[in-house]
């Protein structure tokens, strides 16, 4: 499974120690059709394989190698109806925002009524309010940096079955090509913001020794367009593993785009795809 409902917040910075993993990450974003080799189902719960976790100390900002963290891009905002002033004094998390009118084409729309964020139609996260807006806007602008970074170096990447939308206690599999030999790195970031990881924890393998890799989990809530997202490389992803899970089980997407920029190295692969689901 990979579905946690936590609302802690929290706003991480990366830790200096892995200055030594740093690299700039060519990525693209790709979907290919494959056979996968099928490596089981995990279904986890609250607590498994979860253990306490430092928090990143607070040295971001101080690091000479923060420059090469791409930037968040500014997302626009605006009610879909009611008052403006429901949005008034709304700070941001990570990523920049504006507020504009529903008629002025914004990126995300946000519906007091029925508590949905919506973008181009597409419900992104269910049952927010208006202090979860600064979450959302960070994931949002995630997808977005994610887009950008498409360059050169994809890892192929597509969910099964093909259904559209998918509902609590479906089955989904995630299915990777060309893994041989390759370290894997894979979690996915809700609709709010929440960063999960999947695979490795505990005892997994951290390469892969078949041409092809499978992983199925179990969707539940909080409901929303979910981004799962795999980054392999031919040699070890401890740094990048040790990131993910220190922002695993918190509304920190908008930290991601750094923990990769500092720690993927440069020959590294990134697939990312949507997943979308409902009550």
């Amino acid at each position: 499974m990979r579905k946690i409902s936590i609302r802690r917040r929290r706003n991480p910075a990366i830790n200096p120690s892995w200055r030594p993993h740093l690299g700039r990450l060519a990525a693209a974003l790709l979907t290919l059709s494959f056979s996968p080799a099928h490596c089981g189902v995990r279904l986890l719960s609250p607590g498994d394989a979860m253990l306490p976790l430092n928090a990143f100390p607070q040295m971001m900002e101080a690091s000479p190698d923060a420059g090469k963290a791409p930037k968040l891009d500014r997302i626009r905002v605006a009610l879909s109806a009611g008052d403006a002033s429901l949005l008034a004094g709304l700070k941001p998390q990570a990523a920049p925002f504006d507020i504009v009118a529903a008629s002025e084409g914004p990126d995300l729309i946000f519906d007091p009524g029925s508590r949905e964020a919506i973008s181009k139609g597409e419900i992104i996260a269910y049952d927010v309010g208006a202090d979860d807006l600064p979450d959302v806007i960070d994931r949002m602008a995630l997808a977005d940096g994610l887009a950008k970074l498409a360059a050169a170096r994809p890892q192929s990447i597509r969910l099964s079955p093909s259904g559209t939308v998918r509902r609590k206690g479906d089955k989904v599999e995630v299915e990777l090509g060309d893994m041989l030999r390759r370290a894997l790195v894979l979690f996915t970031v809700s609709g709010d913001g929440v960063v999960q990881a999947l695979y490795p924890i505990g005892a997994d393998a951290r390469v892969i020794t078949t041409p092809t890799f499978a992983w199925t989990f179990q969707v539940r809530e909080p409901f929303g367009t979910d981004l799962i997202v795999a980054i392999t490389a031919p040699q070890a992803l401890d740094a990048l593993d040790r990131g993910v899970e220190e922002l695993s089980h918190y509304r920190s997407a908008g930290e991601v785009l750094k923990m990769i920029a500092l720690t993927a190295p440069p020959d590294a692969r990134i697939g990312v795809a949507a997943l979308l689901s409902e009550p």
